[in-house]
């Protein structure tokens, strides 16, 4: 495996992992297997992008799938201590949820007929020190959430496959915890977490992909920013050229409507004139022309001693 000596480790490194793994349809339905013992499909889900819900810097490592039978099945990291509130958060992840349920379906709130809504179960998948291993069940009139909190530390899983997902995770964070103990920076406990993880055979499908390992690292060297940035730069100038030339035809097109106007205004005046001349020729007086045409007599004065 590359070394990442060079580069500068994530503050949130565990934030873009977790959500990276567990946000594929394949590996949620495994840990919920794990956490529930009742079994989905891959193709039983729908992921929910739930990136605008955040709670707190503790619980916000949030993945939301909704299954085939309209329940929202929600996995949270919660990565310190333990939470006594954790049943009103979870109250009030559930409402935002429900409006963004509310929002994609377009459903009308304020109707008279019953609307139906997905229940929620929630998973906290528990990484601290603690012993905080307990279910609750929440309700508030016709609402129901059920809340269960998981211990994923490693020496607490029952299950230590290299083709379970969630046994690498949490080897990974095990063995990060272990070199950062021995005061190792957070450089090379990362390096050697997962040179571990690959030597038991944890995680390998995703140690070999660029963009996973970006989750944990900052690869930004000087020439990658000057790529980035030509790149951005381009990118802005082929916009302002867009908007340049927007706004050149929107130019374009005032002068082509005020041209018009003055068009259609002469050809009025025109046959304004020419009806006048027509009526002064029949006969009619210029207090009837006036009237008729809806101009005032001196402007009908002017029009016939133009004609003389």
């Amino acid at each position: 495996m590359e070394k990442i000596q060079e580069s500068k480790v994530k503050h949130n490194w565990r934030d873009g992992v977790f959500r990276y793994l567990f946000k594929e349809a394949e590996n949620f339905v495994q840990i919920y297997e794990t956490f529930s013992g009742r079994r989905l499909l891959p193709e039983d889900v729908e992921f929910r992008d739930t990136d605008s819900i955040v709670l707190s810097k503790d619980l916000k490592n949030d993945i939301s799938f909704i299954d085939k039978y309209g329940n929202f099945i929600v996995l949270i990291e919660h990565q310190h201590t333990k939470c006594p509130n954790i049943g009103l958060r979870m109250l009030i992840y559930y409402g935002e949820l429900l409006k963004m349920h509310v929002k994609k379906h377009e459903l009308n709130i304020y109707g008279t007929a019953p609307i139906p809504y997905p229940k929620a179960v929630f998973y906290v998948a528990y990484t601290g020190t603690q012993e905080w291993e307990e279910s609750m069940d929440i309700e508030a009139g016709d609402v129901h959430i059920k809340i269960k909190m998981v211990n994923i530390n490693y020496e607490k899983l029952a299950v230590k496959d290299p083709n379970n997902t969630l046994s690498g995770y949490a080897y990974l964070l095990q063995q990060f915890e272990h070199y950062r103990a021995q005061n190792i920076q957070p450089i090379q406990a990362v390096d050697q977490a997962f040179a571990d993880c690959g030597e038991k055979g944890y995680l390998m499908d995703y140690i070999k992909r660029e963009e996973f390992m970006a989750m944990v690292t900052k690869r930004w060297t000087v020439e990658q920013q000057i790529i980035d940035y030509k790149k951005w730069a381009h990118e802005a100038g082929l916009e302002a050229g867009l908007e340049a030339g927007r706004k050149e035809e929107r130019a374009k097109a005032e002068v082509r409507e005020q041209k018009l106007l003055e068009k259609v205004k002469e050809e009025r005046e025109a046959e304004k004139i020419e009806t006048i001349t027509r009526l002064f020729k029949m006969g009619l007086t210029k207090a009837e022309i006036a009237t008729a045409v809806d101009v005032d007599v001196q402007f009908i004065e002017n029009i016939i001693n133009n004609e003389s």
